[in-house]
């Protein structure tokens, strides 16, 4: 493993950017790491993932049209669904695409640059999103994936073809949209100069991949219908396998690596609380917990000495400050006292307003920086609770998968056991995402005859945690009030933000 630190740019309010440029750089970086203390080693295929819906408008040559891009998390594109939504035919075309109109979805984006920035969008010759612009950069070769196309709002969900009905009612243009291949399909073969700065063997072959999210989930073995998954990361997933997209409203969909669907809610700003929350208690006013004589921690957001990993406790698998967390925040009650934390720093997607704000409701003079660590964690449960709700009965014994950073945290993987009232499950790569596109690159090798017998070949859980019934008697309690609090706030958030 290999990482770089990426900041991101929020100019106004809604809006989230970072530089195509430093994801390329932070990819050379990190491959060349990787290879230069493995060396001789035969790399058989690349894969890569990337976070999704993220839009870069590129020229003939390529290269970005702009320094800074608007990534998953940006809702700049807010105007454009609203006029979406005042068409006649809005409900149709939404079912055609499977999905809820959002300003998360890649084809609302480049509909910005349409209306927002024509100048930029007529010199465009294509839009590629993240990590298909990095596959771009690999091997020189324009595609998307069923996952990655999926999430545009501008796909047949029926066909998995580029739909020009959908197309044409965001005014765009189908031939600035790449082919779609399989994910685990070889698309081209890596380049002399990309050999050269990373140390790869020019034309090893280069997959088509995946969108993070869905590498993630196919890491942990979501591949099969009744199963059920988290990625507890910057933001937090939870998922459902199905061979249907689910026409709900309140939930999304997207194709998988395997063929079938994932049907899930989002809590955008999950993992930026924590970061707040580790930021505001070591360094920006207070201490956590005093670490071991001699131990440095470091965030995502700090560069570790070479070598590091950032963990550099070796007691703590959860890395960094958020080690911390777990032993201040356990040392508060259930329920944290009355205490309840609402997660929506990036406002929220479907099950509420997209103008909505974080915020701590019921805090006393009786309560302290512990109380507040075990408020976050509980709140992003509930949270998260409000979405698995609608994809599965807590009463099923329906194991929940964990990946991502936050599953490295056995407190959380508990209060999630408690608060969702079902068995969780971690697995041995906790870096699901890089792990799910090496399993597609594994496919693009031959190593495997499809994606789904890599998705049942290459999958290690880890440990298990099961709810406790005096605790999850509690965490009901709460839960309740959190879903009274949230129904009363929500309408409020349109007139704030004015």
């Amino acid at each position: 493993m290999a990482s770089s630190p990426l900041s991101m740019s929020t100019p106004r309010p809604g809006w989230a950017e970072q530089e195509p440029e430093r994801w390329w750089s932070a990819t050379v970086d990190n491959v060349s790491a990787v290879m230069s203390r493995n060396p001789g080693t035969a790399v058989a295929a690349v894969a890569a993932c990337g976070q999704m819906h993220g839009v870069v408008a590129l020229d003939k040559a390529g290269r970005p049209l702009a320094p800074r891009v608007g990534i998953w998390c940006d809702k700049r594109a807010e105007g454009q669904v609203a006029r979406f939504l005042a068409r006649p035919d809005a409900r149709r075309l939404s079912a055609l695409a499977a999905n809820v109109p959002l300003p998360a979805w890649a084809g609302f984006k480049i509909a910005w640059y349409c209306e927002e920035e024509p100048d930029l969008y007529e010199q465009a010759k294509s839009f590629l999103v993240v990590k298909d612009f990095l596959n771009l950069r690999l091997c020189g070769e324009r595609a998307t994936d069923p996952t990655e196309a999926s999430g545009t709002f501008l796909v047949d969900a029926g066909s998995g073809r580029w739909s020009p009905e959908l197309i044409d009612a965001l005014g765009l243009d189908e031939n600035l949209l790449p082919p779609i291949a399989g994910s685990g399909t070889v698309i081209g073969g890596i380049l002399p100069e990309v050999a050269a700065a990373t140390g790869l063997r020019a034309g090893t072959p280069v997959v088509a991949g995946a969108g993070d999210m869905l590498c993630q989930l196919y890491g942990v073995g979501l591949s099969r219908p009744g199963r059920l998954a988290e990625v507890a990361g910057t933001a937090s997933i939870v998922a459902a396998y199905s061979e249907q997209a689910d026409l709900d409203d309140r939930v999304m969909s997207l194709r998988t690596v395997t063929g079938g669907w994932v049907n899930f809610g989002i809590t955008d700003g999950a993992g930026a609380c924590m970061n707040w929350l580790a930021q505001l208690l070591s360094g920006r006013g207070g201490t956590i917990a005093a670490p071991e004589a001699g131990v440095r921690y470091y965030t995502r957001h700090e560069q570790a000495p070479h070598g590091s990993t950032g963990d550099v406790h070796p007691g703590h698998r959860y890395g960094s400050h958020y080690a911390s967390i777990d032993t201040v925040a356990a040392t508060a009650p259930a329920g944290a006292d009355g205490l309840l934390f609402f997660p929506y720093v990036l406002g929220e997607r479907t099950l509420g307003s997209t103008g909505s704000r974080a915020s701590f409701i019921g805090l006393t003079l009786t309560h302290d920086h512990a109380h507040m660590a075990r408020a976050v964690m509980e709140g992003i449960c509930f949270e998260n609770r409000r979405a698995l709700d609608l994809l599965a009965r807590p009463t099923d014994g329906t194991v929940l998968r964990c990946t991502g950073g936050g599953s490295r945290s056995a407190l959380w993987n508990q209060l999630r056991a408690d608060i969702y009232e079902r068995p969780v499950r971690s697995f041995a790569t906790v870096e699901g995402g890089v792990h799910g596109a090496a399993m597609l690159a594994a496919v693009g090798a031959g190593w495997y005859a499809s994606t789904a017998e890599a998705g049942d070949n290459l999958v290690t859980p880890g440990a298990d945690w099961r709810p406790r019934p005096s605790t999850t008697e509690t965490y009901r309690a709460c839960y309740e009030s959190f879903r009274a609090v949230h129904d009363a706030l929500d309408g409020q958030w349109e007139h704030w933000a004015r």
